[in-house]
């Protein structure tokens, strides 16, 4: 039982580190746009993506489902996962709203909402919001209402800590411009309205077909409790394989695999479905 629940805890947290990784233009545009150029003019204007989730011995648990639109240099952003196991369900979803010009992502606005039902416990339903600036995070709203701060142990976040960070939706739009020559050289700050934490990717080999693997260390900056950060659950580093897309000039997560103390926890492609400037599409299925 304890196995399970360390499961559905992690399940709770792959959901949310797949926000981070799922694709939208993934890794990176092979060129810089010039000056005055609408990021919809060279970055694809919608992607779906949709990913199974899986967990050691369990199998396969549920699915992460990714939707991205890109309208000038306005973005909107939607996910949602289902995890349903005999001892843990949860389902949440994701929306966020900003801009991107060149290299930078500046979001306004993340929500998130979520439920979940543990054995022999409570239904739970919870959501919050984050409001943007563009300095960033200016603040954060729970319902029901929260405050973190009186949590014991906690470690307290910082108003530095939450400058120039992006919320997890918006961090995909942040691999979306890069070097497509190094796609695994780059830190993201992100803060999901509860903990601050830096994903550092480094390139750990060449995969099949031209695949790129990332490793990626999630390191925990504020906002969680002593003693039960990312140390506590992810055991060793997470790896994101990569897949190109030539036509689209893109990188997109294949593959994205989080080592922990009771297994694995894999989220796989299944669908992808890229809408390009011009309207043409690609899509593949696994």
């Amino acid at each position: 039982m304890h196995q399970l629940r360390q499961g559905a805890r992690l399940a709770h947290r792959a959901g949310l580190l797949a926000a981070i990784l799922t694709a939208l233009t993934a890794s990176s545009v092979q060129a810089d746009p010039e000056p005055g150029v609408a990021s919809s003019d060279y970055l694809p204007s919608r992607v779906v993506a949709v990913y199974r989730v899986e967990f050691g011995l369990l199998g396969d648990i549920g699915f992460f489902k990714f939707t991205s639109d890109l309208e000038g240099d306005d973005y909107t952003l939607s996910a949602q996962a289902k995890i349903d196991t005999a001892v843990f369900d949860y389902s949440g979803k994701m929306s966020s709203t900003g801009s991107i010009h060149a290299a930078d992502a500046k979001p306004q606005r993340h929500e998130f909402g979520w439920r979940q039902k543990a054995f022999l416990s409570k239904k739970k339903i919870k959501s919050l919001s984050i409001a943007f600036d563009r300095t960033g995070a200016t603040g954060v709203e729970f319902v029901p209402p929260e405050d973190r701060s009186k949590k014991k142990g906690i470690v307290h976040v910082t108003d530095e800590d939450l400058r120039n960070v992006l919320d997890p939706l918006s961090g995909v739009l942040a691999l979306s411009v890069g070097d497509m020559d190094r796609p695994c050289d780059r830190r993201l700050p992100i803060f999901d309205g509860k903990q601050r934490f830096d994903l550092v990717f480094n390139e750990a080999r060449r995969g099949r077909g031209g695949n790129t693997v990332c490793n990626v260390r999630l390191i925990a900056i504020s906002g969680h409790t002593k003693g039960e950060g990312a140390d506590s659950i992810i055991n060793g580093k997470i790896e994101v394989e990569l897949r190109p897309v030539p036509k689209a000039n893109i990188l997109v997560p294949y593959r994205v695999t989080v080592p922990t103390i009771v297994g694995s926890a894999v989220l796989a492609s299944e669908k992808v479905e890229i809408t390009l400037p011009d309207r043409q599409r690609i899509a593949w299925r696994h």
